[in-house]
């Protein structure tokens, strides 16, 4: 992905005329690389958490906002799973194409409901508690 806008960047400046599908193609492969990370940081514990409110309460309240929580990400991929699944699959029956390049555009949407699907397998692998990092962020930097 930085490879082609580098290109696209020194087309345009240093040859007059940019490649035609970089900017379309970059944001494919940036949803690709967005939406198929999501399964891995959730299973790894990576994702962003707002711990002000569960360390200020006792441990069985964090524990029922920890469910909260797990309850909350499993209605939301399932609602976003069955809607991306719809808008792929209405994305498929027309036929949907980038506007410049052409590139089909219903197997990069298909992308979605898949991430969504491996975040619950993950969230069930875990059962109703939150993944945790396995180290904090200040390991990780030394």
């Amino acid at each position: 992905m930085t490879a082609l806008i580098f290109v696209s960047t020194l087309m345009r400046y240093v040859g007059g005329r940019p490649l035609r599908f970089s900017d379309e193609l970059a944001g494919l492969l940036f949803l690709s690389l967005t939406f198929l990370c999501l399964p891995h940081v959730l299973d790894k514990g990576r994702h962003i958490r707002i711990e002000i409110l569960t360390n200020l309460v006792p441990a069985s309240m964090a524990r029922v906002m920890d469910i909260v929580g797990t309850m909350t990400l499993i209605v939301f991929c399932l609602i976003f799973a069955y809607e991306a699944w719809n808008f792929m699959g209405f994305s498929y029956s027309i036929n949907s194409r980038t506007d410049i390049s052409g590139i089909l555009l219903w197997p990069w949407m298909a992308i979605m409901p898949f991430s969504m699907l491996l975040c619950l397998l993950v969230q069930l692998r875990h059962g109703i508690r939150q993944p945790l990092a396995e180290k904090s962020l200040t390991e990780d930097a030394i």
